[in-house]
């Protein structure tokens, strides 16, 4: 399932997306850095933004993650079906086929989380994201001629 995370941000911007950051004004500075938007000035030794750039706008969103979920129904089948020893088949008919629903959702969420504990003790976490829904930002807004954030 994809779960947005409210306390990530990505810019976006012609099909690219940047890596989440804490912030805004990070996100801002990412992008900003990517396309190569600041300029030095040698005599003041500093970075600098030109104001065209300042009043530029940039499509910022949350990222999506995947969160696997497994099905506890499916799971049940599984056992029932496929992985229960040939010998016995043939006398459990009514072994697991009047699960309730609330039991199933409970295996469910167990199942899950047992599950997402093992990827992310094992570092098997799917790093993808996707950025569904961006709202635009205007540049100087956020960080100023200096590359400062406001």
């Amino acid at each position: 399932m994809l779960e947005q995370d409210k306390n990530q941000y990505c810019w976006c911007f012609d099909g690219d997306a940047g890596d989440p950051q804490g912030s805004i004004e990070e996100a801002i500075d990412d992008f900003l850095n990517y396309y190569g938007h600041y300029c030095w000035d040698e005599k003041n030794n500093v970075e600098y933004l030109e104001q065209d750039v300042l009043d530029d706008y940039v499509e910022i969103g949350h990222p999506y993650k995947y969160v696997p979920e497994v099905d506890g129904e499916q799971v049940i089948w599984k056992v029932t079906d496929d992985w229960m020893d040939y010998e016995i088949i043939e006398y459990s008919d009514d072994y697991m086929r009047s699960v309730k629903k609330e039991h199933i959702d409970e295996l469910s969420d167990a199942l899950s989380k047992v599950f997402q504990a093992w990827e992310k003790e094992h570092g098997y976490e799917n790093r993808a994201f996707v950025v569904m829904e961006t709202e635009q930002y205007r540049i100087g807004d956020y960080i100023d001629s200096e590359g400062n954030y406001k």
